[in-house]
């Protein structure tokens, strides 16, 4: 490691990582959905973060003091079973990617168009698909842009993007879901 490397710090702050894995899995999109399973599906959540998160960070960190050399799941990968199954590990991996990305994508599209009012006009430019291909094809090349200047502009518009967007929407929400209940309304 050079003494530029150690003088600037950490790129990938460990803030910056648990907004990165809140915003991962608490999304604001599934909350109407899980809304139907009332004050039950906190326990899928302390269910899934004890079954899988807890144990998948533990692992990630174990791999990474392992092997603190750059590379990842592909290195991780490779020192344990070889080069071919490391890269298909990362193939794996390009394709959740290559699928997952355009699909929240085009929910964020079809989303921006609904800030109009008029709930007519919205549905027509959602269902525009030029519209939600200029937005997708739009935020996809800011992605790339930011994430061209390095880890660490990647990581504060991740975190930034993480609290505003999905942390304090989902305090919010849940502030008043508890004043509803408090007031005497129904579950």
């Amino acid at each position: 490691m050079s003494t530029t490397q150690k003088k600037k710090g950490k790129a990938l702050t460990l803030t910056s990582l648990i907004v990165l894995n809140i915003v991962a899995v608490v999304s604001l999109r599934g909350l109407p959905a899980e809304a139907e399973y009332g004050m039950s599906s906190i326990f899928y959540y302390i269910f899934a973060a004890v079954v899988f998160l807890i144990p998948v960070s533990l692992v990630a960190a174990e791999l990474a003091s392992t092997y603190p050399q750059t590379g990842g799941v592909f290195r991780w990968v490779g020192e344990a079973f070889g080069p071919k199954w490391a890269f298909l590990a990362m193939f794996m991996l390009w394709i959740e990617v290559t699928i997952w990305f355009p699909t929240c994508l085009t929910f964020g599209a079809v989303s921006l168009a609904f800030i109009d009012p008029n709930t007519g006009e919205a549905s027509s430019i959602a269902a525009n698909q030029g519209f939600v291909l200029f937005v997708v094809l739009a935020i996809y090349w800011i992605a790339t842009f930011i994430s061209l200047k390095g880890t660490r502009a990647f990581s504060q518009v991740a975190k930034w993007g993480g609290i505003i967007g999905t942390i304090i929407p989902a305090a919010i929400l849940i502030i008043l879901g508890f004043a509803y209940l408090i007031a005497g309304d129904p579950s």
